[in-house]
């Protein structure tokens, strides 16, 4: 990519090993913050399994994911978040992912980091490594406390799509091609949209899209 893009990453499995709101839940668990761990974690298998499929109901994730926040003021939980992103989440991050993100950065592209994450676990994130603007799932609030509701439309699946569109109007990029890597086939609504669509470190589903499609495909550690 000789010329400026809007370059978007999404974050679990693909910049980190690891999912970030999967690792937060044990976070609230270890806070004491989720009341019943048992009843959390059986319906959070479910609901993970219904994930690898492509058919997994966001607004149910997110409720079961939020419940725990509700009431909590969003100062406490920010401070809580941050301090999780700096001890177990940085060091997730792929060594060679951060070695790509700087060279993009010299090169002079606009970095946009989006995710099906909550905003406060994915925000930090981004700035630490010089992200230029990051999109994550908003809760909603009241009072400056959580509602334990997501902002709608998410940052899921299609709604990707819209956010960065709208991102790129109000930064004024729309005129910048898009390039966008990610390892989900939960993302290929906007893979099938950005100009330049890369696959990292793909699941079965999106390596097999990749291939018949001719999209590049990136293995990082």
């Amino acid at each position: 990519m000789k010329s400026p893009h809007l370059v978007v990453f999404d974050l679990d499995h693909t910049l980190l090993n690891g999912d970030s709101s999967e690792l937060w839940t044990g976070e609230m668990a270890r806070l004491g913050w989720i009341n019943d761990i048992d009843s959390f974690q059986a319906k959070h298998r479910i609901l993970m399994q219904t994930y690898a499929t492509g058919n997994l109901d966001m607004e149910a994730y997110l409720a079961l994911n939020l419940a725990p926040l509700k009431a909590r003021s969003y100062q406490e939980v920010a401070a809580v978040a941050e301090r999780f992103v700096k001890t177990q989440l940085l060091d997730r991050l792929y060594e060679q992912g951060l070695d790509l993100v700087r060279r993009l950065r010299v090169d002079g592209h606009h970095l946009l980091m989006i995710s099906a994450s909550e905003a406060f676990l994915v925000e930090p994130v981004a700035q630490a490594i010089g992200f230029d603007g990051v999109i994550g799932i908003e809760p909603e609030l009241e009072n400056n406390c959580f509602t334990g509701r997501p902002v709608l439309p998410m940052s899921y699946q299609a709604g990707k799509i819209h956010h960065c569109q709208r991102y790129a109007e109000e930064m004024e990029l729309s005129d910048l091609p898009i390039a966008f890597y990610s390892d989900s086939h939960n993302d290929i609504p906007l893979l099938e949209v950005a100009d330049y669509p890369v696959a990292v470190n793909p699941n079965a589903h999106l390596a097999e899209v990749a291939k018949t499609r001719g999209w590049p495909v990136l293995r990082l550690v």
